[in-house]
């Protein structure tokens, strides 16, 4: 029987919705399909390939290595950037695309599974239970949408070549055809099924694609329905924020978040940090028990927690991970058990500030050391951004301590915090400058320097050097913010914006309350993502390019679900906010709010806001873990809150100039192209 015969089987597919092409920011616009925790994922390129069973890594040249080519048509035209990647649902790890020659219509779905012989499939749908091999589905639907008899034809091949890549995809040592004769509104479906590795005599041919699908939507829907649930009127945004979700969730490694899929494949504390706070908030709580357990096993044997060398930061940043942990789950055991490992971490803190000689500006700082996101590797610059983390990681560990009943413990630490500011305030005093700097030298770009309102404060909001640091990001530093995003560059690279990172300033903004300028910057972040929900890195942004293909980035989706869950509910200094920075047109006549199984650091809440012709009207689902110190409801003054909520204090803020949304910096963003 031929390849044909075999493969053709008809497949009602169902649940799609093939619509107009959505808007996509990148001209290098990347997705991926995997299974939660597998090893590895399938990348799609741009141009609409399939990673399957190549070597990937980061670079330009992505495109020359091994991969599945998809042609269609008469004339067999591969797919190209013009047939633009969406996802299922919006968010689902489904892709969809469509192409479309002559009057016939091609409507393409592809998605992962375990392979069909595990003995268990929601087992291994869940983890790699009976190994990291997956399958890959490619299933077409062909119809004619014309008034005459058409040919519909599909080529599958491999592309790129065998030599270079060493990789040659498994099951495609030849190309695979289909072709029909379509009646007009006919319609024929085929698929083909490609495992990550080969695998010796097994055939898929006769595999159930619509039944593996079901499978696919059923396993990731169920994860989302035990979630943490967040409704708001704009479904692009609601939508990214269950993508990001699951792209923790492709992206981690047998528990172990990764950086991403194919591309910084590996573990930093520093992403993995932001990553494990999304997973604690989102309420997937498995997940974020397992990749907890990563930042225990990262110590030194002096005590500083490290996973890329001499990188400073990532001992305050674990302390930080930990406690975190810790708040978002109340799991007071759980933190017995790691207090020794943070205070371990501060005592060396402790021991490395005391390095410098007691007449050096630097001393009570952390000793010169390479630097990645300043871009100072030359080792012979003091980072502000590993000072201002390990500053937060004792005052985390303080607080731990102070949980715990050890109150000695509790007392020191608190008293090296602040003698650790006070190096801080005489470093920055020494500089000469209004600001923060990168590196007390006043060399690098901005990264760390940035987060110092957030994830916790380690100033006061009104602190004029956190002021001005905002401000030399935003208006000076390169010329300013660009496409409301920081810009960062080494000098060496063409111009560049970095929207992850500039999410540090944007929740330093909302920690002081300055909700038009947050909604705003929470658009543009929302605008550098592709139709599939994906997030960047960094971003060449005359050329619309993620540099090194950097897409989906595992930290640039936790910052968005960050910023769009502080921006509905936020602890701060003991209190609850709600609210504290959205749209005021999500607040309309008609419009509604929801929130539930919200973790937070007072336990699990949620609430359900709806607008109506007069204002607005609340109910309250209040945490029970533990009182917040005040409950506080941010309401534009249009929008009055009608019910009373007892305990409850509602702050009136002016009303937003305009309507901010994603159609309107759509639309701004074209503007500034033409």
């Amino acid at each position: 029987m031929s390849w044909t015969k075999l493969l053709v089987i008809a497949v009602v597919l169902g649940g799609p919705v093939w619509a107009d092409e959505p808007f996509d920011y990148f001209d290098n616009s990347w997705s991926v399909i995997g299974l939660k925790d597998y090893a590895r994922g399938t990348r799609i390129t741009p141009d609409n390939r399939l990673m399957i069973g190549a070597s990937v890594g980061t670079g330009e040249n992505e495109a020359d290595k091994a991969s599945v080519r998809i042609r269609f048509g008469r004339d067999l035209t591969p797919l190209g950037r013009e047939q633009t990647k969406r996802l299922m649902d919006g968010w689902l790890p489904v892709n969809l695309l469509t192409a479309q020659y002559g009057p016939v219509r091609y409507e393409f779905t592809l998605w992962a599974t375990p392979l069909p012989s595990v003995k268990d499939w929601r087992k291994a749908f869940d983890w790699p239970v009976e190994g990291d091999n997956f399958l890959n589905w490619i299933a077409v639907r062909v119809v004619n949408t014309g008034n005459i008899a058409y040919e519909g034809k599909l080529r599958f091949e491999q592309a790129g070549p065998y030599k270079k890549s060493g990789h040659p995809v498994p099951s495609l040592a030849a190309p695979r055809e289909f072709s029909w004769t379509l009646d007009p509104g006919k319609a024929e479906e085929c698929f083909i099924a490609i495992p990550w590795e080969p695998v010796e005599g097994a055939d898929y041919t006769h595999e159930d694609a619509k039944f593996w699908l079901e499978r696919t939507v059923q396993y990731w829907r169920g994860i989302m329905a035990d979630a943490a649930s967040i409704s708001v009127p704009e479904e692009k945004a609601a939508q990214a924020l269950l993508a990001a979700h699951v792209c923790q969730l492709i992206a981690s490694d047998h528990g172990e978040l990764h950086g991403g899929e194919g591309f910084y494949d590996e573990f930093y504390i520093r992403d993995g940090a932001y990553q494990i706070m999304e997973l604690e908030e989102a309420n997937l709580r498995d997940a974020a028990r397992n990749a907890i357990k990563a930042y225990t096993a990262h110590q030194r044997e002096d005590g500083r927690f490290e996973s890329q060398k001499n990188q400073l930061d990532a001992n305050g940043q674990a302390q930080w991970a930990l406690w975190q942990y810790w708040r978002s789950t109340g799991d007071r055991q759980w933190l017995e058990g790691v207090f020794p490992q943070m205070r371990r971490a501060a005592d060396w803190t402790m021991q490395a500030r005391r390095s410098a000689p007691a007449d050096s500006p630097f001393a009570g700082l952390l000793p010169a050391t390479p630097a990645d996101g300043e871009s100072l590797w030359d080792g012979t610059h003091h980072i502000v951004g590993y000072d201002l983390w390990n500053l937060r990681g004792l005052l985390c560990t303080a607080d731990a301590a102070g949980a715990l009943g050890k109150t000695e413990e509790a007392n020191l630490l608190l008293k090296e915090a602040t003698a650790y500011r006070d190096a801080i305030d005489r470093a920055c005093e020494h500089t000469g400058l209004p600001h923060f700097p990168p590196s007390w030298e006043k060399e690098g770009t901005h990264w760390g320097n940035t987060e110092t309102l957030w994830p916790t404060p380690i100033f006061p909001a009104d602190d004029a050097r956190v002021t001005a640091s905002m401000k030399e990001v935003r208006e000076n530093h390169l010329g300013g913010f660009a496409e409301g995003t920081i810009r960062w560059t080494d000098g060496k690279i063409e111009p560049a914006i970095h929207p992850y990172m500039s999410v540090y300033t944007t929740m330093a903004s909302l920690v002081r309350g300055e909700d038009e300028k947050i909604v705003d910057e929470f658009y543009w972040y929302l605008l550098h993502s592709t139709a599939t929900q994906a997030f960047p890195e960094g971003i060449f942004f005359k050329r619309r390019f993620a540099w090194s293909n950097t897409i989906p980035h595992g930290t640039g989706a936790s910052n968005y679900a960050l910023l769009l869950r502080h921006m509905l509910v936020h602890e701060q200094d003991g209190e609850l906010h709600l609210l504290k920075a959205i749209p005021d047109w999500w607040l309309d006549s008609g419009n509604e709010i929801a929130v539930e199984r919200a973790a937070t650091h007072f336990g699990t809440m949620g609430f359900r806001l709806r607008g109506t012709a007069q204002g607005v009207q609340l109910t309250l689902d209040r945490p029970q873990r533990e009182v917040p110190k005040r409950i506080v409801l941010h309401l534009p003054r249009s929008r009055p809150l009608e019910n009373a909520c007892p305990g409850v204090e509602v702050v009136v803020r002016d009303n937003q100039a305009g309507r901010l949304d994603f159609a309107g910096i759509v639309a701004r963003y074209q503007e500034t192209r033409q």
